[in-house]
């Protein structure tokens, strides 16, 4: 007779712990949603950007189609550098061309090459003429011959973005091999990582090529020096055209100087004599 009492006592007892069973599971579900994103990609330091929604739709009757376009991230849109982003980088010189500026700083950025240093080497290289082509066959805005070209996935050399995005590439690999070295690299740039090696790591005594490396160094400190824009002199639009018809002076020859002018537009840019 006592067994009976003791059978209901057990079925609320089980009734009782199911219904908080069944309550349990949400507050489970909360948690593990909160820790979806604190995974091994986001501790190792990749990072997915998106725009939050400001303001989360209205519910209606589908809510899965709002819940939808409510969480769904947003693509970053790619904006190019604008003209005071481009004078910033460059430190307020330009190449005269506003699309040039733009595809040295991007290829700098992309290879960690500071896009002052490789308009340093454009100026001396091709006086930004994307067209220029030199007597050993080197062509287009930072020179780069045919099996560099080749060597650092250029199939075009007078596409100025591939030659620029080849050039910076090549400075990447001098920078890596020679340890940050900048003159090093820009012997090897010059002469080529071998000659470099050939002489124990040191600029090889050939007189183009420790020319080149004095007038790319004293280019580079002119453009990071804020007295170059405080000294540069105006120039009139006539004397810009004369400055883009110059041709670089032959490393085979001592460059007396090389200074910095204001262009109309109030930028900066390098001459040589």
């Amino acid at each position: 007779m006592q067994l009976i009492p003791r059978l209901n006592v057990m079925k609320k007892f089980y009734i009782v712990f199911t219904f908080a069973l069944l309550c349990a599971f949400p507050v489970v579900g909360q948690k593990s949603s909160r820790r979806s994103f604190d995974n091994l990609d986001t501790s190792q330091g990749v990072r997915v950007a998106s725009t939050p929604a400001a303001n989360a739709p209205s519910v209606n009757k589908n809510i899965k189609s709002n819940v939808r376009r409510a969480t769904r991230p947003k693509p970053v849109i790619y904006v190019p550098p604008t003209f005071a982003a481009t004078s910033t980088r460059l430190h307020g010189f330009t190449t005269g061309s506003m699309q040039v500026d733009r595809f040295i700083i991007e290829a700098g950025e992309r290879n960690g090459v500071d896009p002052a240093l490789l308009y340093s080497i454009m100026h001396q290289e091709s006086s930004f003429k994307p067209r220029a082509v030199s007597n050993k066959g080197a062509s287009g805005l930072m020179q780069l011959m045919a099996g560099t070209a080749a060597r650092f996935g250029v199939r075009d050399r007078f596409d100025p973005r591939q030659n620029i995005e080849g050039g910076a590439r090549y400075m990447r690999f001098l920078l890596d091999l020679f340890k940050g070295n900048v003159p090093l690299a820009l012997a090897g740039y010059n002469a080529g990582e071998g000659a470099v090696l050939r002489y124990n790591r040191s600029v090889p005594p050939y007189r183009e090529t420790q020319e080149y490396v004095r007038r790319i160094t004293l280019r580079y400190s002119l453009l990071r020096d804020p007295q170059a824009a405080r000294n540069a002199q105006p120039v009139s639009p006539t004397e810009v055209a004369a400055i883009k018809a110059q041709s670089p002076i032959p490393t085979a020859v001592y460059e007396r100087n090389v200074y910095s002018v204001r262009l109309p537009d109030g930028r900066l840019q390098l001459v040589s004599q």
